[in-house]
């Protein structure tokens, strides 16, 4: 039996992909490990714990989670010293950082390396404070968990000795199961969604590429209108202009997606850099069929998915033109796409996060 401490500080406010990720990692490994016992460092604004009892200890911090220069320094200067006090084994570091110096073996998750491979994709606070510190943190941890072999083979080259994980990300069991038509009819109503439309969702930033996507639409005649979803942390500039053939909805909580997702004609994510891709995986699990930018990691996507080149618009149509006007070739990427997303749960996730933990802890 161990004592592992979890930095939760990103669990604040409104959720994007990181955020849901961590949560249901957390919620998952509660569920299955009986063994260990946690201590999760959280913000004062932090959300009710998605796990309750005995072993498990959600440790309040005197800090909002939207104060990120006290985040950082929490992190560096008194993060350490919790850990004695804790006396905990084990630092499971989720979100790119960790403490330069440390008393216990750290765990480092790493969604993506953006700041660093593509820092035009990068805020200028990120690229900064990544940039500062993301590489000595690579080469800190004992242990490093990746989502996708992409990410991997990004981190090696910055820490060629790191002990580097590959542990895939999860989809809820809400995005697996069916729509009913009254349920569809609440969601038209609460949107005024179209009757038939194309589906995006992501944050409104350059790497979503949401632009490039506004421009391929000329290109397909007879388009269903576009519904766009994201927002959660928007770039100033990068939301589209609703109108006639663009319905943005802006944020909405996650127990709506799935019935977006399974109410669209497609969905496209014309993504340019990314670590996972979440939504191509929630859009696989609930049956939409998929066009993808070449960049997005998922390994075989290529077999379940079309592929286009996300830099030109007219690639995009011509992907989105076959997904729309060839019913047998939707219908057979549906049922593809939902055979794909089938083993990538959270449970999985969590056993296989464990597993890095048990190497963690032997090597002390």
């Amino acid at each position: 039996m161990s004592k592992i401490a979890i930095d939760g500080t990103a669990l604040y406010g409104r959720f994007g992909g990181v955020e849901y990720a961590l949560s249901s990692l957390l919620g998952a490994l509660g569920e299955i490990d009986q063994e260990n016992h946690y201590v999760v460092y959280v913000p004062r604004d932090a959300p009710a714990p998605v796990v309750q009892n005995a072993r498990w200890r959600w440790a309040q911090l005197p800090f909002a989670g939207a104060n990120k220069l006290r985040r950082i320094a929490w992190q560096q200067r008194e993060l350490p010293r919790l850990l004695q006090c804790d006396s905990c084994d084990l630092l499971h570091a989720p979100t790119y950082v960790c403490p330069l110096s440390c008393p216990v073996p750290i765990v480092l998750g790493v969604y993506d390396l953006i700041a660093l491979t593509h820092p035009q994709f990068a805020t200028r606070a990120n690229r900064l404070h990544y940039g500062t510190l993301l590489p000595r943190c690579l080469k800190g941890a004992r242990e490093i968990i990746v989502p996708t072999q992409a990410i991997k083979t990004d981190v090696e080259k910055y820490a060629p000795d790191a002990k580097t994980h590959v542990v895939p990300l999860g989809v809820e069991n809400d995005f697996r199961r069916a729509v009913n038509e009254d349920e569809r009819e609440i969601m038209r109503r609460r949107y005024s969604l179209p009757d038939d439309f194309i589906l995006f969702v992501g944050n409104h930033e350059p790497k979503k590429n949401l632009a490039s996507l506004l421009r391929a639409l000329p290109f397909v005649p007879g388009a269903p209108p576009l519904v766009v979803v994201g927002g959660v942390h928007s770039w100033r500039g990068y939301a589209p202009q609703t109108n006639a053939r663009v319905l943005d909805l802006g944020y909405v909580p996650r127990r709506d997606l799935p019935g977006l997702y399974v109410m669209c004609r497609a969905f496209v994510f014309p993504t340019l850099a990314e670590g996972f891709g979440l939504p191509i995986l929630e859009a696989l699990a609930c049956g939409a069929p998929v066009v993808a930018g070449q960049a997005a990691p998922l390994p075989d996507l290529e077999k379940v998915a079309l592929l286009c080149d996300a830099q030109r618009p007219a690639d995009i149509a011509r992907q989105l033109r076959r997904v729309l006007l060839d019913g047998e070739l939707s219908a057979e990427l549906s049922r593809n796409g939902r055979e794909y997303a089938r083993p990538f749960t959270w449970r999985r996730s969590a056993e296989m996060t464990l597993r890095v933990y048990d190497a963690a802890l032997k090597s002390k």
